[in-house]
């Protein structure tokens, strides 16, 4: 079978009611799956559909989180039976007297590590959730100023991983000369709206310019009536399980989570924003640095990671069928389809809206930024070019959609990534934050609407 057209949506629209009425992530991920490979090969499907997860498995990318996730969750565990985490803590709780200066802390650790949303989620989760903790903030609140505080930021940065990879893409597709992808990409930065409203979102909420709505209000209500800061279920995802913070390990000290943190995002670095490579160097690190202090033995840190590497199980599963989901979107023809209605709207002056509109809904549904980079910009750009529309705008919205994609998606990976290491299940941290993306996406829409009139007026 080869479906195309309207059917292409079943899958997603499966999944959303599948999450609606079940409030099971994993479990509506694998149905909607089932039956997008029901729609593209028949009865057939199940053989293709373990063939595809095989493939899938093979997939440099999957391997590539499979290992981080490993090696994080290994780090993760260290650092709590050190007592490095426990320090840390007790540092920052003589220092900082509030939960708005907490939340505000972390908020502003981003802006030093912004070469990899990945590194933003993992480092600003496993050093600041336990702090947050202390001061009776819900995970989910951790977690949405954590996630706000990475793709947002990371998009929005000339010299991230992001950056350098769009800048490819835009040379192969515009066979621009070697350097000019990242000048362009350069000029994009003022009108990535989405990255710009949701990062400074974060200070409005925190401090309470922007009242805590919704979800989130459920959230706070309960961490008062009940003292639970995690909603039930995060225990699934979480990279800390209860016996990995030991009360009666080393004595907590915050170097013995500091040091390790800077050798990570150092590593990081020199390898080229790898921050598998950098997670291999810092748990290195932590080996000798432990044993010398004798906290520590090579038995004891051994056993340890193992224990952090099976804390990451459901994430790493998860991923994998993440992966899985938006391969059969792919084969279902997605987001050519949408474009392909679309395109009828189209102008000029509407162009950057209604890609950001388009590409947006479709990364939010499927949860994918990088991955619709690769399919979106073959087709924006020519039809940009075609239509005479802004070319730097259209490539800015696109950004953008990916941008809102991996931040707001419950399944995409770095919700997943932040949802372990902030604790929160990944369903509440995509639904307790939703209302805050959604009005930086309702204002980015003005931004782009306006930019859009504006460039067919003669301003740039």
């Amino acid at each position: 079978m080869n479906p195309e057209g309207w059917v292409s949506l079943l899958p997603v629209t499966v999944l959303l009611v599948a999450v609606i009425v079940t409030r099971r992530a994993l479990e509506s991920l694998l149905i909607a799956i089932a039956v997008g490979f029901m729609l593209k090969d028949g009865l057939s499907f199940f053989p293709s559909m373990l063939d595809t997860v095989y493939s899938v498995m093979q997939d440099p990318t999957i391997g590539f989180v499979i290992l981080l996730c490993s090696v994080m969750g290994a780090f993760v565990a260290v650092l709590d039976h050190s007592g490095g985490t426990k320090g840390f803590g007790d540092w920052v709780s003589s220092r900082v007297s509030t939960r708005r200066g907490v939340l505000l802390g972390t908020w502003l650790m981003s802006l030093f590590i912004f070469i990899d949303d990945f590194l933003i989620s993992l480092t600003l989760g496993i050093c600041m959730t336990p702090s947050a903790d202390r001061y009776k903030v819900p995970r989910e609140m951790t977690a949405y100023v954590v996630n706000s505080s990475a793709a947002p930021v990371a998009s929005l940065v000339p010299i991230s991983a992001w950056a350098v990879f769009i800048a490819a893409l835009l040379e192969k597709y515009l066979a621009l000369p070697a350097g000019e992808g990242l000048a362009l990409f350069v000029r994009t930065i003022p009108f990535n709206f989405y990255a710009w409203f949701a990062f400074f979102m974060v200070p409005l909420v925190v401090t309470g310019i922007v009242p805590v709505i919704g979800p989130m209000r459920q959230a706070e209500e309960r961490v008062r009536r009940t003292g639970e800061l995690a909603p039930p279920g995060s225990e699934l995802i979480s990279m800390r399980k209860p016996h990995d913070m030991s009360e009666e390990g080393p004595k907590a000290m915050a170097r013995n989570l500091v040091l390790p943190v800077l050798v990570l995002i150092a590593g990081t670095m020199w390898f080229g924003v790898n921050l598998f490579k950098g997670g291999v160097i810092a748990l290195s690190f932590c080996c000798a640095f432990y044993r010398i202090q004798g906290i520590m033995p090579v038995a004891r840190f051994t056993e340890t990671c193992l224990r952090g590497i099976g804390n990451m199980l459901f994430p790493m599963v998860f991923t994998c069928l993440a992966f899985t989901f938006n391969y059969v979107n792919q084969e279902l023809g997605l987001i050519p389809f949408i474009i392909g209605k679309a395109t009828p709207l189209l102008s000029p002056a509407l162009f950057p809206l209604v890609i950001f509109v388009i590409l947006g809904f479709v990364a939010f549904l499927v949860g994918i930024s990088w991955s619709l980079y690769l399919i979106a910009f073959p087709l924006v750009i020519p039809l940009a070019q075609a239509l005479g529309a802004d070319l730097v705008l259209a490539v800015a919205a696109t950004v953008a959609a990916g941008t809102l994609g991996q931040h707001c998606c419950f399944y995409s990976d770095g919700t997943i990534l932040v949802s372990a290491s902030t604790g929160c299940d990944n369903i509440r941290h995509a639904l307790t934050q939703l209302p805050f993306a959604m009005i930086a996406a309702g204002l980015a829409c003005v931004g782009f609407l306006v930019a859009g009139f504006l460039s067919t007026q003669g301003f740039h």
